[in-house]
């Protein structure tokens, strides 16, 4: 599952398994998350006009500006463009079954089943590409459903390390 930013076009791919490399594994996923805050919000993104995406990001408006006035405006508009032309996959949580390693890859084995996290890698595809740090292993007991959980538990526990909760501090979730 890709989008092309620049059109918004969300498509369905049907492509080859993913090569192994040195730090990396391959996983048949069997469950990927669909976030329905942010990746929503990805595909209306893509679906704007270049206009409506630079008022929806004015971070990345920013950050086009300083890069122009270093390296100038055209390279860095052909550049943007370029960036937003570029297929990007959808999803950052998954979990599945390792069916192969890299050589540089120590932690895993075929066989093995992961929880695999990170935009890019973890993405909503049969298989996967992932590097090994961005993986760990599914405890017995903990399905493939409830493991692919496992990027949105990262955030939620960073979150609060951000607000550095004291003894006793009481703190609520509201959806």
């Amino acid at each position: 599952m890709i989008q092309n930013y620049k059109s918004g076009k969300v498509e369905l791919l049907d492509v080859d398994v993913p090569k192994v490399s040195g730090g990396t594994v391959v996983v048949r996923n069997m469950a990927s998350l669909l976030s329905l805050g942010t990746e929503r919000s990805m595909i209306e993104l893509g679906k704007k006009s270049l206009l409506g995406k630079a008022r929806a990001r004015p971070d990345l408006v920013k950050r086009f500006l300083e890069k122009a006035r270093q390296e100038g405006l055209l390279k860095t508009f052909q550049e943007a463009m370029g960036r937003l032309d570029n297929p990007v996959p959808l999803g950052y949580s998954s979990a599945g079954v390792v069916v192969e390693v890299g050589s540089n890859v120590h932690k895993f084995s075929p066989g093995d089943r992961v929880a695999c996290i990170g935009a890019g890698y973890a993405s909503h595809a049969e298989y996967v590409r992932v590097p090994e740090m961005l993986c760990t292993r599914i405890p017995d007991g903990v399905s493939f459903d409830e493991a692919a959980f496992g990027m949105l538990g990262i955030i939620a526990l960073h979150g609060i390390r951000c607000a550095k909760p004291k003894n006793r501090d009481t703190f609520g979730v509201i959806d």
